[in-house]
């Protein structure tokens, strides 16, 4: 379930009162939600330092690395310093932090380097993976970390498309007049394949685009090497973006379950207050038990398709786990 930045914090400083922080978060979310302010406060929580920005922490117990190279990724050099720096000794009154922003820029051989780290961290060490495409980064990354997803009120409704809302509306209908079968749970299954595909055929075309005007302004003048590079570049980038759209209308369905799941604890707050009265309908409807059991299956659907299975396979089984 995405938090507030409040919310995430709220829970992490419960943890480090009853000293059981985590040694690795992974905090994710899209742009502007707050991953780099979770991030201060968390070393203001753990360490006492106080700053505006995370380039702007002056203190021997904090390191930062972010992409600097001309790729924009994360060399196994960086990591590789950080982790120096992290078994260095230091104050025994401060725990040694490590913040990777954009984490999902990481290169393969940082990341594995990086598991040695992950796996045994030194002593009083905090590790924050901040990013906005968390599917970007190995499942061994993943797994080893505590996922902590942010949003901010109405930064996801506005960003969906009109038939996204009408296929959130057709859930709530099915779900709030206990209407379920499995040849209704097939049609939202292949309902939100279509949207995918539609969002990966736009996708394709942005960036056949992209690739075309490029070989119009430099095809003549460098070689066929580079136009090679460029064309694996852009299908790399469809891909890589076409999957962050897919994990965005995931992570937009469970807020609307969450919806419920919070008018049933009491709760008033709603993700998509658009659609209260629908939320309001399931919550009133189905047991508590059940809307949980529903709204894992969906997550254990968006942990399925963050591995090689096809989509429309694990969508259809994730789908009739969810709401047959």
């Amino acid at each position: 379930m995405a938090f507030l930045v409040d919310q995430a914090y709220g829970y992490l400083a419960h943890s480090h009162a009853e000293d059981r922080l985590a040694h690795a978060y992974l905090i994710t979310g899209p742009e502007g939600t707050g991953k780099a302010a979770l991030a201060l406060r968390m070393i203001a929580l753990t360490n006492g330092i106080h700053a505006e920005a995370l380039e702007s922490v002056r203190d021997e117990s904090v390191q930062l690395i972010r992409p600097e190279s001309r790729s924009r990724r994360i060399t196994i050099d960086q990591i590789r310093e950080l982790e120096r720096k992290l078994h260095l000794s230091g104050s025994a009154a401060k725990t040694k932090i490590g913040v990777i922003r954009d984490a999902d820029r990481l290169q393969e051989k940082s990341e594995n380097a990086f598991l040695k780290t992950l796996e045994e961290p030194p002593p009083r060490t905090l590790l924050l993976l901040l990013t906005s495409q968390p599917e970007q980064l190995l499942d061994t990354i993943r797994s080893r970390c505590i996922s902590v997803t942010l949003y901010s009120p109405g930064l996801h409704q506005p960003n969906f498309s009109q038939a996204f809302q009408q296929f959130l509306r057709a859930i709530g209908t099915t779900l709030s007049d206990q209407k379920r079968s499995l040849s209704r749970a097939l049609v939202l299954a292949r309902t939100f394949t279509t949207l995918l595909k539609e969002e990966k055929e736009v996708l394709l075309q942005e960036n056949d685009s992209a690739l075309k005007e490029e070989i119009s302004r430099y095809g003549e003048t460098t070689d066929g090497d580079w136009l090679k590079r460029r064309e694996t570049f852009f299908k790399d980038r469809t891909e890589s973006e076409y999957v962050h759209r897919r994990t965005t209308m995931l992570e937009g369905l469970l807020s609307f379950l969450g919806d419920a799941l919070r008018l049933q604890a009491g709760y008033q707050r709603l993700d998509f207050k658009d659609f209260g009265e629908l939320a309001h309908a399931i919550a009133s409807q189905l047991p508590p038990s059940e809307l949980n059991t529903r709204f894992a299956a969906l997550e254990d659907l968006r942990r399925h398709l963050e591995t090689t299975v096809q989509d429309a396979l694990a969508i259809e089984v994730g789908f009739i786990k969810a709401f047959a």
